[in-house]
């Protein structure tokens, strides 16, 4: 496999590297979205991150809430963010948990605009700025181990256990070996492979982390009254030739590799190092890939059978699928069709080079089939009730 020496991206004020170079209009609650709709029509080209709640949360479901949206707002792709809030505390907040304050996240309350026209304005103005600030950052050369990656199946089916997975798994050695990160999730979608996962844990402390985000999704399922294995494959996947939730997650962890895994991080958490770690993350691929862009990651490679279009808004998301049915039937929704060779027999390091070379284009700019379609989203798990 063949990897260029440069990745091309933005260097940030601080210190990370981004391959996308975004304005964003961020709400900080739920009561100020009404206004994005607006500010996209009025500020073309602009990307907006609506808000799913936002008031009355409180203990860890509130912290985890502020560091995702801290995450997403302060996002290595990301070349400057305005956080609008109903009052300027909630946006202060959220800018409060960005570890190094960067010049380019501005707060904007509604409430000191004086209503939505007002506000719109001001918004606009503070846009105008933003922008301006991103037509001055240029493409520079990057290094492998400014990426972090992350990695993520859905839909899936028999191709991407028996191949689609593997083969982004082959990228994913190569890519540690150039001293990338890894980011993984899906803990519950790992039931039945935890022998798979301890054993290449860096530290029994890694192993022990890892079996309890595991297990906490069994017990959620428990609390609820559910067998996990009784709902899990899911229909699409029981239709793709899924017959039981080990052969799902031999085939989800097959995307990881071989690498050691250094450790688990929570929901929306950066890593605290280079290398191959977990993230405690639900499985529902909007929540999912929302929790990897706010860790850090730049691209996610996403593997799919029956073919999940979701993209994340702020974080490209490569689509990877050995489903011939669904490259014939949805071919603007693939960035890498593998059917062909899976059906042949190719060598699993020869589709991961394909992977690679598509990886390489979409982080040099070429934009991905969820990108071009505008097929994206990004919403936060909830963790707790309100009041």
């Amino acid at each position: 496999m063949n990897l260029p020496e440069h990745l091309m991206g933005y260097r940030r004020s601080d210190g990370r590297s981004g391959v996308r170079n975004l304005v964003v209009a961020m709400a900080a609650a739920d009561n100020v979205n009404p206004l994005l709709p607006h500010l996209q029509a009025r500020c073309p080209g602009i990307v907006t991150l609506p808000a799913s709640y936002g008031r009355g949360q409180l203990g860890e479901d509130l912290e985890i809430t502020l560091r995702t949206m801290a995450g997403l707002a302060a996002h290595p792709n990301v070349a400057g963010c305005l956080v609008v809030a109903f009052e300027r505390a909630s946006a202060e907040r959220i800018l409060a948990r960005v570890t190094e304050r960067r010049d380019d996240l501005r707060p904007l309350s509604f409430l000191e605009a004086g209503g939505m026209e007002q506000c719109i304005s001001a918004a606009e103005g503070h846009i105008a700025d933003l922008v301006a600030l991103a037509s001055r950052q240029e493409r520079v050369p990057l290094g492998w181990s400014d990426l972090v990656f992350g990695l993520e199946c859905g839909g899936s089916d028999t191709t991407s256990g028996l191949y689609a997975n593997p083969a982004l798994g082959r990228l994913s050695d190569q890519l540690h070996e150039r001293g990338a990160t890894l980011v993984f999730s899906e803990p519950v979608e790992c039931l039945g492979g935890e022998a798979n996962l301890t054993a290449r844990a860096r530290t029994p402390a890694a192993a022990r982390a890892m079996l309890k985000a595991v297990r906490g999704f069994e017990t959620i399922a428990r609390d609820a009254g559910i067998d996990l294995t009784g709902v899990n494959p899911t229909a699409d996947n029981i239709a793709g030739g899924l017959t039981t939730i080990e052969e799902k997650s031999l085939g989800a962890i097959a995307k990881t590799g071989t690498a050691p895994i250094e450790g688990c991080v929570g929901y929306g958490e950066a890593p605290d190092g280079v290398g191959l770690w977990m993230m405690d993350a639900p499985a529902a691929a909007v929540e999912n890939l929302t929790a990897l862009a706010a860790g850090g990651c730049q691209i996610t490679g996403f593997v799919t059978g029956s073919g999940n279009p979701i993209g994340h808004t702020i974080m490209p998301t490569l689509k990877i699928t050995a489903n011939q049915h669904t490259v014939e039937t949805m071919p603007d929704h693939v960035d890498v069709a593998l059917s062909q060779q899976f059906a042949s027999g190719v060598d699993l390091d020869e589709s991961a080079s394909l992977i690679a070379g598509t990886l390489v284009s979409i982080a040099n700019g070429k934009p991905t089939a969820a990108e071009n379609l505008g097929y994206l989203h990004s919403n936060i798990s909830r963790f707790g009730k309100s009041v």
